[in-house]
């Protein structure tokens, strides 16, 4: 009966057990679990002399945590061997310890980043390097203690390593320092030949094989667009050549030739390849022949296109395509030919420049030795000028040997004979002349006299009169 007190070892245990359900139902099932644990060890211990029942009710409560997965998990949609991956921490109440990151491809998935669940990463980004040509998503794994969260992938990147450079678009023959068009380009390219989309990979040019010691001008370094190819669009060579290539490089990769191609000569001046002419004063041209070329900025012959000179002198000169020929003031150069040739001729004696030019190319200039032509006349250097009767003509007269163009003759000995117009001339009157000069320099007249004049002459030559004088 409830209150009674039992003697008995059962009676004492199944108080016990009564007692002890009391105090479970009071505690609640999920709490001290070990305490009840030992309770019950104690059931076959030594009895109990006495128990009380009671009733009664407990409430037990407990909460749960959770982590949160990575979001936004990025990588470029082409890439080279190294992969830079970004994502957004995980959000919620629980603070990650880290991440670690794996990428996949098919069906095969491996640890990427150097992470691992052991090996974390406490930042929201890493660079995957070493990451072999193909297509790969990434997902990354949020770590607290044993609790993990995982991402849904990435977008799909594709990774082509670039090993060598390759001429897509190779340079065409081209006129000395025009630009080469179209503009060359170079892609770089896996060992297999795949293009690789990545910009920013910075190419080189220069000249390789050299057959005309030119120089290539231009932006020789051009960085790769987001295709993987370089262009470079102002490439040009000065000097002609016939076989030039173009090299290709970039740090780390294979370099590349490009196929040969021509470099033509380009007409910047004219030139005189042929010696200064020298002769006889002439009204005809038949000096020569002279022989201009048209050249590039190295003096090579340039043999392309119709070039049409204009001819000049600095002396009376007349010119001619043949010699002796009709006189002409332009020759041309055709197209096949780099040279033209021409003849010279010129009255005047001394040292002309001949001179050629034309639009939009450097003009020539050369200079000719032209001498007087065989002697012809006298004609007087020094005139007589007003004088006292019977005194010695000062300064004094001179007369000169010349040719029928008027040049005086260095090279004549002729003997020259005075005399006067008027009344008797006095002093030395028959001078060998030297170097084609005779010079007169006792002469006098006596007896006053208006207008008259000196008559010089020499066998086989014209007379010359001087101009009218006075004595007085």
């Amino acid at each position: 009966m409830p209150g009674t007190r039992e003697s008995s070892s059962a009676g004492t245990r199944h108080g016990f057990r009564q007692e002890l359900d009391l105090f479970v139902r009071l505690i609640g099932h999920g709490a001290l679990v070990s305490i009840a644990l030992v309770l019950l060890t104690l059931i076959g211990a030594t009895a109990a002399t006495a128990y009380w029942q009671a009733t009664g009710r407990g409430v037990g409560a407990a909460s749960a945590g959770t982590l949160a997965e990575p979001t936004g998990v990025s990588v470029p949609s082409t890439s080279m061997s190294s992969v830079p991956v970004t994502w957004a921490a995980a959000a919620g109440a629980t603070t990650p310890t880290g991440y670690y990151v794996t990428r996949a491809t098919g069906a095969s998935t491996l640890a990427a980043c150097g992470s691992s669940p052991a090996t974390l990463i406490t930042g929201t980004s890493c660079t995957d390097t070493g990451v072999p040509d193909g297509a790969y998503t990434y997902k990354v794994t949020a770590v607290y203690r044993s609790w993990t969260g995982t991402s849904a992938a990435s977008g799909t990147v594709a990774v082509a390593t670039a090993t060598k450079t390759v001429f897509t678009a190779q340079p065409g023959n081209v006129p000395a320092g025009a630009s080469i068009a179209p503009a060359v380009t170079v892609a770089v390219q896996t060992a297999s030949g795949a293009a690789v989309p990545a910009a920013g990979i910075q190419v080189s040019v220069a000249i390789g094989t050299n057959p005309g010691a030119g120089t290539l001008s231009g932006t020789l370094t051009a960085a790769t667009n987001s295709s993987g190819v370089a262009t470079f669009s102002n490439l040009s060579i000065n000097r002609a050549g016939a076989g030039y290539t173009l090299a290709a490089s970039s740090t780390g990769l294979i370099s590349a030739t490009s196929t040969a191609f021509n470099v033509a000569a380009v007409a910047r001046k004219l030139a005189f390849t042929t010696g200064a002419v020298t002769g006889q004063a002439s009204d005809s041209a038949t000096l020569g022949s002279i022989t201009v070329q048209r050249q590039d900025d190295t003096g090579a012959p340039v043999t392309v296109g119709t070039t049409t000179l204009n001819l000049g002198s600095t002396g009376t000169g007349v010119f001619a395509a043949t010699s002796g020929g009709a006189a002409i003031t332009q020759i041309t150069i055709p197209s096949g030919t780099s040279t033209a040739t021409f003849f010279y001729g010129d009255t005047k004696m001394g040292t002309p420049s001949i001179t050629v030019s034309t639009t939009g190319l450097t003009g020539a200039s050369q200079s000719a030795t032209i001498t007087a032509a065989a002697a012809s006349a006298l004609a007087f250097g020094q005139q007589p000028t007003t004088t006292g009767n019977g005194a010695t003509i000062t300064p004094a007269v001179t007369v000169l040997v010349v040719d029928r163009f008027g040049n005086q003759t260095d090279d004549s000995t002729a003997s020259v004979s005075m005399e006067a117009t008027q009344r008797n001339l006095k002093g030395t009157k028959s001078i060998k002349s030297i170097h084609g000069m005779a010079t007169f320099s006792d002469l006098s007249i006596n007896g006053k006299t208006t207008g008259t004049s000196l008559v010089a002459s020499s066998p086989g030559l014209t007379s010359a009169t001087s101009v009218p004088f006075n004595v007085t």
